[in-house]
């Protein structure tokens, strides 16, 4: 193909939300059936906006990632970020599942992530007042300490 015009019906320009992006088509067309592939290959009509623009009425800032995604076959989201709701259900309504696993696993993570703190927080300050590491304690199934809810290290002063 030549550099003149004829390569810029593989250009996609696209106002999400009222924020822009330009991509290419190709990248648009990653995954079949999703809304985007659908939008790109003509089989789902997309109004244009006074620029010729895609218009899709879905949040802008969140695009980022699902394009970003669609890019890398990767989710890369800064550190901390705390979107991932939103993200989930944008990938939802665009029909990528592979993105929304991708966010899954992160919310997961961090879940995880979370209630170790919470326990382990937990059991440094019972293990500072017994005068015991009980930091290498194994959790139950759940993740839980559960067993010293209703005992009590150090016995009776009666």
């Amino acid at each position: 193909m030549s550099r003149g015009g004829g390569g810029s019906d593989r250009v996609m320009k696209l106002n999400v939300g009222g924020s822009f992006y330009t991509t290419t088509k190709p990248t648009l067309l990653t995954v079949p059936g999703s809304v985007l592939h659908q939008i790109a290959s003509g089989a789902q009509y997309c109004p244009r906006d006074d620029r010729g623009n895609y218009v899709i009425d879905r949040d802008g800032h969140a695009f980022r990632h699902v394009l970003n995604y669609l890019r890398t076959g990767k989710l890369i989201v800064p550190l901390g970020y705390r979107e991932l709701d939103i993200l989930r259900e944008e990938a939802f309504y665009y029909g990528i599942e592979g993105l929304a696993d991708a966010v899954d696993q992160i919310l997961e993570s961090r879940r995880k992530k979370a209630r170790g703190r919470r326990w382990n927080g937990a059991a440094r300050k019972l293990s500072a007042s017994v005068g015991e590491n009980l930091n290498n304690f194994a959790e139950d199934d759940e993740g839980d300490l559960d067993f010293f809810e209703d005992s009590w290290i150090g016995g009776n002063n009666s």
